[in-house]
């Protein structure tokens, strides 16, 4: 694909809108002709461009993935609303509109629906009712009515079966594809892999409905992601205006320390929590997610060992390569028990915590929508389920694992090793770390489901942040720590000095302002009980319903048991890592217990 001509198509898309001014009843922000080729373009980079920032702003924060400082649990709308019904909605429409009566168009229209329906069921999952049937309608411009979440969902699904099952292996082309480069066999299964997901993801609230669907996509594994070559991703370049959206923000804009030396704004940060799973289960994905902090910058842990050469303690003190940032850095009034003891982790200087891996700002690597491996722990849940597939659950979760460690080059020996051990293999149970403040800990269950649902939160680095946040409301699987300077909409809760994982976005401003009525019928739908949707904690109907901790009364205390014997339990592995690894450390007690 030429970089250039599909930047020429993204010119024409934007500037080709009717001249016809005579016509005063025409939207003049809409185009009347355009290739299906420049509107699904223009709408898939719109699409992945918004989502890639809203992981930089939201969703790494909500998925606990990273952690950007000024962020928090912001929920507000920043731009989303506009660009999926303008500039990606709006786009998909055109073609619905301009070529959906021509057969020449078939399967250009299909994709252009199987876009539609996955646009739509981000939406849902960010606010659930939405506009549907009136949306990008001339026929409503002052008043949008709002359909109900299951509506949008019911409307994903059957747009998903329906646009697969009509395209036409012979027929026409997508001749400029940024995410599958014209394979109309992937796009099928991208479809049905994408019913997969939804009908999983709306068990709660679609009932039979999403089970049927479910165990029609189970029974014909065929027409679904198969492999890695497989995964739904958008391509990037090193062209300008088209690179990745990561790369255009932390690297190119030198705004980012650590890549713009002397730059004011940081670089996302490891999360806490996540760090805490990692060290839980010796996870080699900690090395290959995330970079070692410099030497100069690693924070110095105190720890105690024992030495093979006595049976005397030493008092060490030694750098660490890696840390996460936590989410509770404020204290709340309530926990006693942290005054006057030093606070090591909450407010070690902030280059102490790890910065994501550089690979993923790298100028031309492609943005992930749907992959392999995320397609495969969807078979292991339905597996388990009982709902059909060729394999039990176990062995689609051991590949989902083996899939997603195989797209990261990590080596067999460190995929197997992990795979053995409590908490991670089938049927064990995982005795984790508490985090930092014992507010919250690491345990993996033998539950299957649980394993399939951590495997999956642990595949989602770094593109699905929202579908972190998606698999934590649905399943509440881990007990997260709470955010202790939440930010958002979290001062209209009763207890605005902490937050858990918000249930929803609110709504933009321009939709309370410009369209009163449909921003009623909306907090109809939405089942509020307040004039406003600004209850942080209003559930969606997909989601698990969950009380919120009274976290100010929990019972905090330090625990740094998850950072201690990094390099192992006695002074002489201590010895061998500093030497081979090139840091000090340094030993300021010794004594007999």
């Amino acid at each position: 694909m030429k970089a250039v001509y599909i930047l020429s198509l993204i010119t024409i898309m934007c500037w080709g809108c009717t001249r016809d001014f005579e016509s005063l009843n025409a939207d003049p922000t809409q185009f009347t002709e355009a290739a299906p080729e420049a509107s699904i373009l223009a709408a898939v980079k719109n699409m992945n461009a918004r989502m890639a920032d809203y992981n930089t702003t939201k969703y790494w924060d909500l998925g606990h993935l990273l952690c950007q400082q000024a962020n928090r649990y912001d929920v507000t709308d920043a731009g989303m609303w506009q660009t999926f019904y303008q500039g990606v909605l709006g786009n998909l429409n055109q073609v619905l509109v301009n070529y959906s009566s021509d057969t020449l168009y078939n399967n250009r229209v299909q994709v252009a629906r199987i876009l539609q329906a996955y646009a739509y069921s981000i939406l849902a999952g960010n606010y659930g009712a939405v506009p549907l049937y009136q949306a990008n309608n001339p026929e409503y411009l002052s008043t949008i009515m709002f359909e109900n979440e299951d509506t949008v969902y019911s409307y994903v699904l059957t747009t998903l079966k329906d646009a697969a099952a009509k395209i036409k292996l012979n027929g026409d082309k997508l001749k400029y594809d940024a995410v599958y480069n014209g394979s109309l066999q992937n796009w099928i299964k991208f479809a049905n892999t994408m019913r997969l997901k939804i009908a999983i993801r709306t068990q709660k609230n679609m009932g039979a409905a999403a089970r049927q669907h479910i165990a029609d996509v189970m029974a014909n594994e065929a027409n679904t992601i198969n492999s890695e070559a497989e995964t739904a991703k958008m391509s990037f370049e090193n062209v300008n205006g088209n690179e990745n959206p990561y790369f255009i923000k932390y690297i190119k804009s030198n705004q980012y320390f650590p890549y713009a030396p002397g730059a004011t704004g940081q670089a996302p940060k490891l999360s806490e929590f996540l760090f805490t799973v990692f060290r839980s289960y010796k996870d080699p994905r900690l090395s290959v997610y995330y970079d070692t902090v410099p030497t100069a910058n690693r924070f110095i842990l105190t720890d105690t060992l024992t030495s093979m050469a006595d049976d005397s303690l030493r008092v060490v003190t030694y750098p660490i390569p890696y840390l996460g940032q936590p989410k509770a850095g404020t204290k709340l009034a309530g926990w006693t028990a942290l005054a006057g003891l030093p606070d090591m982790v909450g407010t070690s200087n902030i280059n102490s915590y790890s910065n994501a891996n550089p690979i993923i700002y790298q100028v031309g690597r492609p943005l992930i929508m749907l992959s392999y491996a995320e397609t495969l722990f969807l078979k292991a849940e339905a597996a388990q389920m009982g709902l059909g597939g060729s394999q039990s659950a176990e062995q689609y979760y051991y590949a989902g694992i083996d899939a997603n460690f195989a797209s990261w080059n990590i080596s067999t020996t460190l995929r197997d090793e992990y795979k053995a051990r409590d908490g991670i293999k089938w049927n064990t149970t995982g005795i984790g770390f508490n985090n930092y403040l014992s507010l919250t800990n690491a345990n993996i269950s033998a539950d299957p489901y649980v394993k399939i649902w951590v495997q999956r939160w642990l595949n989602y680095f770094p593109d699905g942040g929202f579908d972190c946040w998606c698999l934590e409301r649905r399943t509440r699987v881990f007990r997260l720590p709470p955010h202790t300077n939440p930010g958002g909409n979290s001062s209209y809760s009763a207890n605005p000095t902490y937050s858990d994982v918000p249930g929803r976005m609110s709504y933009p401003i321009s939709v309370v302002n410009l369209n009163p009525v449909g921003y009623q019928s909306a907090l109809k739908e939405l089942g509020v009980s307040r004039t406003d949707d600004y209850d942080i904690y209003q559930e969606l109907h997909f989601a698990k319903p969950y009380t919120v901790p009274d976290w100010n009364n929990e019972p905090a205390s330090y625990d740094y048991r998850f950072i201690q014997k990094w390099y192992g339990n006695n002074i002489q592995d201590l010895a061998v890592a500093a030497q081979r690894d090139g840091f000090r450390y340094v030993i300021t007690q010794t004594y007999h217990p």
